[in-house]
């Protein structure tokens, strides 16, 4: 409503507003929902029903301090800076805190949430990003990753991956399999299976096998032995037949 002298504008106000002055302190304080601006000669203090604001200044120290009410589980403290090239946000909640800067196409950011805290650089498909949570340490970059827990490390980039544990290494691409243990090597590539331990070699494929360890054994739909030049077996007992 317009106010049209002085005296309307007090009476207007103070129907509003509670005014204290004792001791060189000022108190302003709503009459409607709660809020209340405080004045001191080293205080300044703003509240409100959710949010509160004060700047202290003691000796030679100066304290600035932002703050939410512990009901109001929505609240955020925001501090956001935007240049022509830059941008930089502060951003505090119950939920976490999120620091980023750089230009907004490829924001670097520092975020903490419940569990887990990620930094990362760059455009959000081609940059570098690290992950931690109290278990496990991820680094990634574009689609390449690698993670260490405390079972061991998990690398994997495009389609290959290979995981380190004190089980020994295994390592795939695509339908070839590598693994090396206390046992030996085992390699797998479709159907075909090679293996490689303390007490031999054997083969195994769709059309034939081979096993050298105590004895030795080929066998195979079809067999074809051949050399150029020369031929040699020896045996203390030799058995062919067919």
């Amino acid at each position: 409503m317009p106010m049209n002298n002085t005296q309307e504008r007090m009476v207007h106000l103070c129907s509003q507003f509670q005014i204290n002055a004792s001791d060189g302190f000022v108190d302003i304080a709503s009459t409607g929902p709660q809020s209340s601006l405080s004045l001191g000669g080293n205080l300044l203090q703003l509240n409100s029903a959710s949010c509160f604001l004060t700047m202290n200044s003691q000796d030679n120290a100066g304290i600035i301090q932002l703050s939410t009410a512990v009901g109001a589980s929505d609240s955020a403290i925001l501090l956001t800076a935007n240049g022509e090239v830059n941008a930089a946000q502060c951003s505090v909640s119950p939920q976490g805190i999120l620091l980023m800067y750089g230009p907004p196409t490829a924001l670097g950011y520092i975020q903490i949430t419940d569990g887990e805290m990620m930094l990362g650089m760059g455009p959000a498909l081609t940059g570098s990003q690290i992950a931690m949570t109290p278990e496990s340490i991820t680094l990634k970059v574009g689609t390449t990753t690698l993670t260490l827990t405390s079972d061991g490390i998990v690398a994997n980039s495009g389609g290959t991956t290979v995981a380190i544990s004190p089980e020994g290494v295994t390592e795939e691409l695509g339908a070839i399999t590598r693994e090396l243990g206390m046992a030996g090597h085992t390699l797998e590539a479709g159907e075909s299976t090679v293996e490689l331990g303390m007490s031999g070699l054997t083969a195994e494929g769709p059309t034939g096998s081979l096993a050298f360890d105590a004895s030795g054994e080929i066998s195979a739909a079809m067999l074809t032995e051949s050399a150029d030049a020369v031929l040699s077996q020896e045996s203390a007992l030799v058995n062919i037949g067919s």
